[in-house]
């Protein structure tokens, strides 16, 4: 079967070495599945521990079938490497950062929203925009300059997936995790690195 391989870095051939098949009890609990698999890279011989999971809300209506979630081992294809700047963040949101990234390679998806949500925060504290909630700190990066209102508005869908994840404890989708990142990194570019680059660029500007 076809396996994300961590050593090769991409889906590859796997001889399955073990697998088993969990199914819920009907009778007591909801209807969920999960299939574990050994399998060995037919490329490299790496072994990859994988999950397929998947329960009742997962019902696609369009294909009749359960969409289920991978989880690979030791690494996912969702790993994700720090940007090439991180250098330019300051103390705190590197940290808060860089435990971001931690979570989602571990793939632990609430932890990650939350972590993302608490660096979204972290943000507007650090550009000292005051504000009772994270919404209202978002609303002020946009009216203190330090973000468009475009940017503020995608912010505000970026808090309500942090919300979701810290009150009601709703595991977000991988690729929603993998968005949300990409939009928090975007900010941080935004804000942190390119006023740095801007610096390196001295042709034309006035003494």
């Amino acid at each position: 079967m076809k396996l994300f391989c961590y050593r090769c870095g991409k889906y590859t051939n796997h001889t399955v070495l073990a697998e088993k098949t969990i199914r819920s009890n009907s009778e007591y609990e909801g209807h969920w599945g999960e299939d574990h698999y050994f399998g060995e890279c037919a490329g490299c011989d790496a072994i990859t521990y994988a999950i397929s999971s998947w329960d009742e809300s997962d019902w696609n209506p369009h294909t009749g079938e359960m969409d289920s979630t991978w989880k690979t081992y030791p690494r996912a294809d969702t790993a994700r490497q720090s940007m090439a700047d991180d250098h330019h963040l300051p103390g705190k949101i590197s940290s808060i950062y860089q435990e971001v990234i931690g979570a989602m390679n571990a793939q632990l998806p609430v932890l990650a929203a939350i972590g993302l949500r608490a660096l979204i925060e972290a943000i507007c504290r650090e550009r000292n925009i005051a504000g009772g909630n994270l919404e209202k700190l978002i609303d002020g990066l946009a009216t203190s300059g330090v973000l468009s209102t475009a940017q503020a508005s995608i912010l505000h869908g970026h808090r309500f997936l942090g919300n979701t994840a810290a009150h009601e404890v709703v595991s977000p989708k991988p690729r929603e995790l993998v968005a949300a990142l990409e939009i928090a990194e975007t900010v941080l570019r935004t804000i942190y690195v390119l006023p740095e680059l801007s610096k390196q660029i001295t042709t034309g500007k006035k003494p």
